[in-house]
């Protein structure tokens, strides 16, 4: 006999196992390397301003689906994210930076985990996403829904 408190968790476990199967669904589904580059124009001195963002997606991982590195113009970041979606849509969401902590080399917490740094869904031939948490343009409001990332492979 499981009892109601038995038949809850069974419920409870099933729901996360749906979820987990769910997550790496839509990891196999997006799998590869995304690029984008991000021109920010020139500073004062005339330096480049650009900043680069590279999306890897595996599946398999657990809370490790994908790994975001943000390098360029006084910028070197590495981000440990976690998938959520489907095949055509999907949340990179905020998990840890690099070194395993949620606060950043400054001990500035940016994220909370499982916070959503931005979407990514496929329509029309077009790969689009809005930027929610991670802004590339510095503060302010994020940019609008658009073509950003690039599959590279």
């Amino acid at each position: 006999m499981l009892g109601r408190f038995g038949l809850s968790l069974l419920a409870l476990l099933g729901h996360g196992a749906l979820a987990a199967t769910a997550a790496t669904e839509a990891a196999h589904a997006w799998a590869g390397s995304y690029h984008y580059e991000h021109d920010a124009g020139r500073t004062v001195g005339g330096s480049p301003i650009i900043v680069t963002y590279r999306l890897d997606i595996a599946a398999g991982r657990g809370n490790r689906d994908c790994l975001l590195r943000i390098e360029g113009f006084q910028t070197d970041e590495t981000i440990v994210c976690k998938l959520s979606g489907g095949d055509d849509a999907v949340a990179i969401g905020f998990h840890t930076f690099g070194d395993g902590r949620t606060v950043n080399a400054y001990g500035t917490r940016l994220y909370d985990v499982g916070a959503p740094l931005f979407e990514m869904r496929r329509g029309d031939g077009r790969l689009l996403t809005q930027w929610r948490g991670l802004n590339p343009s510095g503060a302010g409001a994020s940019p609008p829904a658009g073509t950003y990332f690039a599959r590279q492979g």
